[in-house]
Parts: structure tokens; C-alpha cells; sequence
């Protein structure tokens, strides 16, 4: 049975647990969280960002659970300081936990470990200082971050030494990143620049190769969030323009834009793929909507789910 999580940042907030059953949404329980901005599940263990938890600090917070065989958590842990402020993103390696801490600027893998970084871009706004908004464990063990205030990508060891930097176009704003299955190709939205960078992987060193646009033809105000792959296809989604763009994935690993379609609700901050529906968290609509998909291509819209502010969506199939 797939159970889905969703991440609603509110102080009166938390995590929405539904189960997938004949096509349908079923409501399971709401775990009452202060502002949960991301979760991740790996294994049967559950990891989750939460905007603040010091006020003296502002300093973000990180706990863990456990899911049991009916997919609800258990066992909450206690939060402990994600070292920097706003923490976005998280990931774990070898049961070590990173987190991207926004304002801060700074990577950290807990309990104590701090990289920030220096600098800052060419937007005098959005790019004023760093600003970490990704981190992910490659397949080769390394530790990727994305900082959207530098432009950059830095490939860290386990240790957070640095290994290497790639960067994507001047005042673009990288935000996150998908491997290929091979694990030789990365894909890189960028938040302002609507586009996706397509980058080589090799031990450690990403080489740019070329930087694909995700919403032609649009003129207002947009920035793009997530970035999801699922069997051939690349989704991205729009907050502003309110699309999911679809790309071919090409077998060299390059891109060729499909589409854009509308999402049904407003800023669209993730997206999931799940039994051939596309959900779309729409942070100023509080709500979740489903597109259903035909071949891969977003055709129709289905229904919504209701919450405050979601941020993040996780799936996982028990």
C-alpha cells in the first residue's frame, strides 16, 4: 500500500498521513509539528526539518521517527539544533544527517559539523549572500549543495571537505538537483532562472554541459521549486506561471521540453509522482492537487487535498 506524507508549515501544522487506495485519498492521522519545511524517508526511518525551534537563535531543528507496519510514525524524537537557520533540506549517509540551512547559508552534519559559505551572486536581492537550499548523497558517496546565493554546486566528502565546485549560468539560482539511474547525469533547477542546467558526474566532478529553459514564452513573475524524475520523464514546477513543465529524458541524458500544465492551485512548491498521478503542493492555496497522467503527461485535473501551507510531499510503499 503507498502511503504518502505531507509537510504543512504552520505553527498549528505538521505531518498529513494518507494512504493511496483505489485510486483514492484516505485521511490516516496528523502528527502535530511546529513548521515542518522537509521530510525524507530512508528505510523505515523518517527524518524531518523544522523551520525554528530556538528563539533566541532561530536556529532550526531536526527530528526523527520510525515507521511501523501500517505507516504511521512512532517513536518521535526530541529536535535537535540544525545549526543554522532555516534548514530546507536534509539528507543522510551512514546514519549522519546534513542539513541546508537557508539563511545561514551553511551545510552541517549533526551534531556539530559547519561549513558556511562566503560570497554572493550577481541579484542584489535574492543573491545578497550564500543561501544552501539542497543536499543529497550522490551515488558514489559524496555530499552535493546546492547554494542559490552563489550559483554554485559543491561536492563535499563525507567529512564536509570540499572536493570540488560546478556553476550553473550567473544569477540563475540553483536549487535542486536529480541523478539519472546511471548516476552520470545530474539535472539542476534553477529557481530564477526558470531553467534546468544539465551537468556529466564523475568521481566527484559535475561538468556543465548545457542549460535548458523550462517555461518559454512566459512574462511574469515566476520561480521555479521542485524537480522530480519518474521513468523517462523530468517534472519542474512553476510558482507564478502555476505549471508542472514535463521534459523527454533523452538516452544521452539530455532534455527536450514537452509541455507546460496548469497544477489547479497557487505556488507550487513540490511536486511527487505516484500510480500515475502528479501531486503538486500549492503553498499560498493550502492545498494539494492531483493531476491524473496519461502516458506520463499531466491531463486532467482530479482533486485537492486540503491543508495549510504544504511544502514537501514523501511517499513510500509498505
Amino acid at each position: 500500500m503507498k502511503h504518502l506524507y505531507f509537510c504543512s508549515c504552520e505553527k498549528t501544522g505538521g505531518i498529513y498521513h494518507y494512504t493511496l487506495e483505489n485510486g483514492g485519498f484516505v485521511f490516516k492521522e496528523k502528527y502535530d509539528l511546529d513548521r515542518p519545511t522537509y521530510m525524507i524517508i530512508e528505510g523505515k526511518k523518517v527524518y524531518i526539518t523544522l523551520r525554528e525551534i530556538d528563539a533566541e537563535t532561530h536556529f532550526g531543528g531536526v527530528i526523527t521517527a520510525e515507521l511501523d507496519e501500517n505507516g504511521a510514525l512512532v517513536n518521535l524524537s526530541e529536535p535537535v539544533s540544525s545549526l543554522g537557520i532555516v534548514p530546507c533540506h536534509l539528507c543522510v549517509k551512514n546514519g549522519k544527517i546534513y542539513t541546508a540551512n537557508y539563511l545561514s547559508g551553511n551545510i552541517t552534519r549533526l551534531p556539530d559539523m559547519v561549513v558556511t559559505h562566503e560570497g554572493h551572486g550577481v541579484n542584489p536581492v535574492r543573491q545578497e549572500a550564500p543561501h544552501t537550499h539542497f543536499v543529497c548523497v550522490t551515488p558514489d558517496g559524496c555530499i552535493l549543495c546546492c547554494d542559490l546565493g552563489l550559483d554554485t554546486i559543491f561536492t563535499y566528502g563525507a567529512d564536509l571537505n570540499e572536493i570540488s565546485r560546478a556553476r550553473v549560468p550567473d544569477g540563475m539560482g540553483c536549487r535542486h538537483l536529480e541523478f539519472s539511474d546511471d548516476g552520470k547525469t545530474v539535472w539542476c533547477v534553477n529557481e530564477m532562472g526558470n531553467t534546468v542546467s544539465i551537468f556529466d558526474y564523475c568521481d566527484g566532478v559535475l561538468t556543465l554541459r548545457r542549460t535548458v529553459d523550462a517555461l518559454p514564452g512566459f512574462d511574469g513573475q515566476n520561480t521555479a521549486a521542485a524537480i522530480r524524475k519518474m521513468g523517462g520523464f523530468l517534472y519542474v514546477s512553476h510558482r507564478g506561471a502555476d505549471t508542472v513543465a514535463r521534459f523527454e529524458i533523452l538516452p544521452d541524458g539530455d532534455l527536450k521540453l514537452l509541455e507546460n500544465t496548469p497544477v489547479g492551485g497557487i505556488s507550487p512548491r513540490d511536486i511527487w509522482v505516484v500510480d500515475g498521478l502528479l501531486l503538486c503542493a500549492n503553498e499560498i492555496t493550502d492545498s494539494v492537487t492531483v493531476l491524473r497522467l496519461t502516458d506520463g503527461k499531466p491531463t486532467k485535473y482530479d482533486s485537492a487535498l486540503s491543508m495549510k501551507h504544504p511544502l514537501c510531499i514523501c511517499a513510500i510503499e509498505i
